[in-house]
């Protein structure tokens, strides 16, 4: 018999009062989610501070999203054919070797020891990052999964929010050593209460020997016969690659509303607070038919474009404020759809490999974009350049409509078996 307040409503206090393993997975990401944005801002820092050079800061953004994309048909399979709990517990464990080798590294001034210690700690991240994604079908019902999944894509920008701002505040009062070990604990926290969980993290787990080749094969097959599921990986293709004009908040704030340093502050903590709420606004937009998922999830996509044509076009720091408030509720409701939507979509057999690639193509996706952005910016203007990315974004929120009204949406229709029932 579950309990009362479990069985009450679809409301978030009473799936977390209904819910312990839902409660210790969520503080798990938090604890870990938020250390990994205090060792980055502490390692920001030492390495700027070391090479002088912001091309070398540029590329610990690389080196925190490479290992995803390049190990993906490794990492994928493995979140299929072993214990995704123990896995998980694993991985926050080994991620402390790294973590004593940067305390290393800053005490020795070590810049190419700090770079291999974030490799590494990236892998770690890689491996355990679409976990909680992919064990979620099976710790909730049916029924609360899109609250449950909004949840978990919240804590991603407010780790952003507080880890980042956190990280500044600790390493200036108490230097990198004391956000380091920070940073430590958060990762002890993360596997005991990871390791508490009691409800099994998969329903279908096949413990066999690793066939990189054939379970790669098996799951693009699985796409190709799936039409809901590529779409909404093309939909997030088409998300990340319009994220790249992101990195332009900072010249709004400093060549345009000529506010320095606070006013980027500000234009970032739109975009947190933006992305925070953009989750639980897509669940509430997308009550009803499945057909309306997969529109909402486009609307959002077209959001995101308005809100930086908005900004394009803004010449005060408010207003500016609130395009990127609104342009990231769009980025956040249709991350969130897609990622749910993939959740109903897939089989448990299969779900690690298909989290691990929505991960590894949103790194991968965006990576490019970044890239492309700045010689963009340099050539015909950031107000030109945000304004091609947002006329992208809402052009290709359109046609992917379109493409999409011709698929049958049957099988999100289908409850997954989870643990609970539908």
């Amino acid at each position: 018999m579950l309990p009362a307040c479990r069985q009450s409503s679809g409301s978030l206090f009473a799936l977390l009062c209904g819910s312990a393993d839902f409660r210790r997975l969520i503080g798990a990401c938090a604890f870990s989610l938020t250390g990994d944005w205090l060792a980055f801002v502490a390692l920001s820092g030492f390495v700027y501070h070391h090479t002088g050079s912001a091309g070398w800061t540029a590329l610990l953004f690389a080196i925190n999203s490479l290992p995803g994309v390049l190990l993906f048909p490794l990492i994928g399979p493995m979140t299929d054919r072993f214990d995704r709990q123990r896995l998980r517990v694993a991985c926050d464990l080994g991620s402390l070797v790294p973590v004593i080798g940067l305390l290393v590294a800053f005490q020795a001034g070590s810049v190419a020891l700090a770079l291999g210690c974030l490799a590494a700690l990236s892998v770690f991240a890689a491996v355990a990052g679409p976990i909680p994604e992919a064990a979620l079908p099976n710790l909730v019902t049916r029924r609360e999964l899109p609250l449950a999944q909004a949840v978990i894509g919240s804590l991603y920008s407010a780790g952003l929010l507080v880890g980042a701002g956190l990280g500044g505040v600790v390493t200036a009062a108490w230097g990198t050593s004391a956000t380091l070990l920070i940073d430590g604990a958060s990762f002890v926290f993360s596997a005991l209460l990871v390791a508490r969980i009691k409800r099994p993290f998969s329903s279908a787990m096949t413990m066999r020997r690793l066939r990189i080749g054939a379970d790669t094969a098996e799951l693009w097959r699985f796409l190709r016969a799936t039409p809901v599921a590529s779409a909404l990986l093309w939909l997030t293709a088409g998300l990340r690659l319009c994220y790249g004009m992101v990195g332009l908040l900072p010249l709004y704030a400093l060549d345009r509303f000529h506010v320095g340093d606070a006013g980027v502050g500000v234009l970032y903590l739109g975009q947190g607070i933006g992305a925070v709420l953009g989750p639980f606004v897509g669940r509430l937009l997308t009550s009803g038919s499945t057909r309306r998922r997969l529109y909402v999830a486009a609307a959002a996509l077209a959001t995101f474009g308005l809100g930086y044509l908005f900004l394009a076009h803004s010449t005060h720091l408010g207003p500016g404020m609130a395009a990127a408030l609104v342009g990231h509720i769009g980025v956040g409701a249709c991350a969130i759809l897609a990622l749910n939507g993939l959740q109903l979509t897939t089989p448990d057999h299969i779900r690690g490999r298909v989290m691990v690639f929505f991960f590894s193509l949103s790194s991968a996706f965006q990576g490019v974009s970044t890239l492309a952005v700045a010689p963009m910016a340099a050539t015909i203007g950031m107000t030109d350049t945000t304004r091609l990315l947002g006329v992208f974004a809402i052009s290709y929120a359109i046609i992917w409509s379109f493409g999409s009204s011709r698929i049958r949406v049957t099988q999100l229709d289908t409850p997954h078996k989870d643990a609970f029932g539908a």
